[in-house]
């Protein structure tokens, strides 16, 4: 009898534990000191989640700025999994561009106005 039951690759493993600092991060209120001292900072993969999180919690504060007529746009990368988000800022001329896995862009939806402007970003590319 063939045994079935596999176990998780070591990468998707950490993957795992990654996603999830990254989401006990983002439940906390902003900016509590308390939470941040759970982490063992000294951890790269704890390191490597608080940068998503302040990535996440930037792009979030950028998109709300900006929203979907003022120039946010996504689009799915066809070389990669990666999900490309466009966020045109008119006032001074520049486009920030960023590239998020599916596991991130679902954490950036998990706020509704952010999940409400990305939607009309892609309803809006999808009529032009």
């Amino acid at each position: 009898m063939a045994n079935t039951s596999r176990k998780p690759s070591p990468k998707k493993g950490k993957q795992d534990k990654l996603y999830l600092i990254v989401e006990k991060l983002r439940a906390q209120p902003l900016e509590n000191s308390a939470r941040k001292k759970k982490y063992n900072f000294s951890d790269p993969t704890a390191l490597r989640a608080l940068r998503i999180h302040r990535h996440l919690r930037a792009l979030e504060d950028d998109i709300l700025e900006h929203g979907p007529k003022k120039g946010v746009s996504m689009t799915a990368d066809k070389n990669s999994d990666q999900i490309i988000i466009s966020i045109r800022n008119e006032e001074i001329h520049c486009c920030r561009v960023a590239y998020l896995t599916p596991r991130e862009l679902r954490l950036l939806r998990k706020n509704r106005k952010v999940a409400n402007i990305l939607r009309k970003a892609v309803a809006f590319a999808e009529a032009s």
